[in-house]
């Protein structure tokens, strides 16, 4: 389930941030081979906000009603120009 999508075009997008439109690409990529890799599932992606690091959390299907833990099962480190 997706919460919600914003849209952004590329270019503006990579310059609010500061990145050069190759480099947010090559994230996009790095997420999508990431989920493209796992079995159907429910996950959670979360960036270390003091750290270059992406997590994918893989969760129980019952998640979110409870507070059950889930466990980190690929940690990917973020390059920025």
């Amino acid at each position: 389930m997706i919460l919600g999508v914003v849209g952004w075009k590329p270019r503006d997008f990579a310059q609010q941030m500061n990145l050069s439109l190759s480099n947010g690409w090559g994230i996009v990529r790095t997420i999508a081979d990431m989920c493209l890799k796992r079995e159907e599932g429910k996950y959670v992606l979360v960036k270390d906000p003091n750290k270059q690091i992406l997590r994918l959390y893989e969760v129980p299907a019952g998640s979110f009603e409870d507070d059950e833990q889930g466990e980190v099962i690929e940690e990917v480190e973020v390059e920025d120009e």
